[in-house]
């Protein structure tokens, strides 16, 4: 009884929270991967937008001291569905679902032997001590760009949309440069993703993949 009641509940907010917008971004597929698989060809196209990348510089460097066959690393927020909020006090819930074209972040937590389900800040930590980067060059030589199936659902709480009036779910972007060749590497896993509101501060958001 207490599950349908909040399915119900949940219906309901959906319905007054989001206006002009459905939850569920891309088409739907019958029979979806796991993220970070490659996607169907069935699988709509995600409409993913990036925003401002930040330099991430190893320890005890400047931007002036980084050199030009090191590899760069730069780090940024991308949207993968944006809402607009009308009404306070009702949860969000939703599901993001489709296709995206993108460097598998995997190869590269690869490099330093983190498990897939690591944080962006788990990777760049180890980044920063890498002074060789050999085997991170050798993998960013041998990177080819893939279709990732993405279907995750998520829930923002009511608590955290308090003054919110728009809110922008996705996940970190590793943007990574060597030699003159630049490569976008999207993080989809939960300790990765989040929520902007249209102040640019960060929102918890609760992912789950399907």
């Amino acid at each position: 009884m207490r599950n349908r009641a909040w399915k119900t509940c949940t219906r309901t907010a959906v319905a007054l929270a989001v206006s002009a917008l459905t939850l569920t971004t891309g088409a739907a597929v019958a029979s979806a991967a796991p993220a970070g698989t490659v996607a169907p060809s069935s699988a709509a196209a995600l409409d993913v937008s990036h925003g401002r990348f930040d330099l991430v510089l190893p320890d005890a460097r400047t931007a002036r001291t980084v050199a030009d066959d090191e590899v760069t690393a730069y780090h940024g927020f991308s949207t993968f569905q944006s809402l607009t909020i009308q009404s306070q006090g009702f949860d969000i819930e939703g599901r993001i679902q489709g296709r995206l074209r993108s460097y598998n972040f995997k190869s590269l937590w690869q490099v330093y032997n983190l498990p897939s389900s690591s944080g962006w800040k788990v990777w760049v930590a180890s980044f920063k001590k890498d002074t060789s980067q050999s085997v991170l060059k050798e993998t960013f030589r041998s990177e080819q760009l893939i279709d990732i199936t993405i279907d995750i659902k998520f829930k923002v709480s009511a608590a955290n949309l308090r003054g919110v009036s728009t809110l922008r779910i996705g996940f970190e972007t590793l943007r990574l440069n060597f030699n003159g060749t630049t490569k976008d590497f999207t993080v989809v896993n939960g300790a990765s993703g989040g929520a902007k509101d249209q102040n640019n501060n960060d929102v918890p958001v609760d992912f789950e993949p399907v």
